[in-house]
């Protein structure tokens, strides 16, 4: 199960996709966004994203992708 977040003010829904993407979905109207974990908008209909939201759910995905193997 992937990680997400439903935002508390507008109810969109905040979900970590695959490639370490945010994926905003607004379940009011069904339009979707993608953004990185700073909430710059990458494709989709959606253009904004809170970005306190898009970091709670990218910024760790992020962290862990770029740690190095320990030897």
């Amino acid at each position: 199960m992937s990680k997400q977040v439903i935002h508390p003010l507008t109810g969109h829904v905040y979900r970590l996709t695959e490639d370490g993407l945010v994926e905003v979905t607004d379940p009011r109207t069904g339009l979707q966004g993608v953004f990185d974990f700073q909430a710059r908008w990458q494709s989709g209909e959606l253009r904004h994203a809170d970005l306190q939201m898009a970091g709670w759910v990218g910024r760790l995905a992020r962290r862990r992708t770029s740690r190095q193997p320990e030897e």
